[in-house]
């Protein structure tokens, strides 16, 4: 049983780049994934970041998880801030067992994080 995976462009503030995730990222998918973070960066000028809102993203396995892991990679690689927003239970789960949270920078809001005043 294939379920869709569907990546969409969003509007997104001057600089920053958006693709909401929905359906389900596993082996079957997670080729499709990556083609959709390969080219989310577009034309020049380079995006300062790349968000991907994964609220939609009803399951998502270790190949969507590597798929998100090589995306970040080759955001930072070429100086783009790349961010997870609102990721699901199951997601939070994922992302927790394999200790991938502590290299991921996630909003569980889906909003952009507030800056702390000191």
């Amino acid at each position: 049983m294939d379920v869709e995976l569907r990546v969409t462009s969003c509007p997104a503030p001057a600089g920053e780049r958006r693709l909401a995730v929905s359906g389900q990222a596993d082996m079957d998918t997670a080729g499709r994934l990556e083609e959709a973070l390969d080219e989310a960066p577009g034309s020049a000028p380079r995006p300062t970041a790349l968000v991907v809102d994964c609220s939609a993203l009803t399951f998502c396995t270790s190949a969507g998880l590597n798929a998100l892991l090589r995306a970040r990679l080759a955001a930072s690689a070429v100086g783009t801030a790349f961010r997870l927003t609102g990721p699901t239970p199951q997601m939070v789960r994922l992302l927790r067992l394999t200790e991938a949270d502590t290299v991921f920078e996630i909003d569980p809001a889906g909003e952009p994080p507030l800056k702390e005043s000191r």
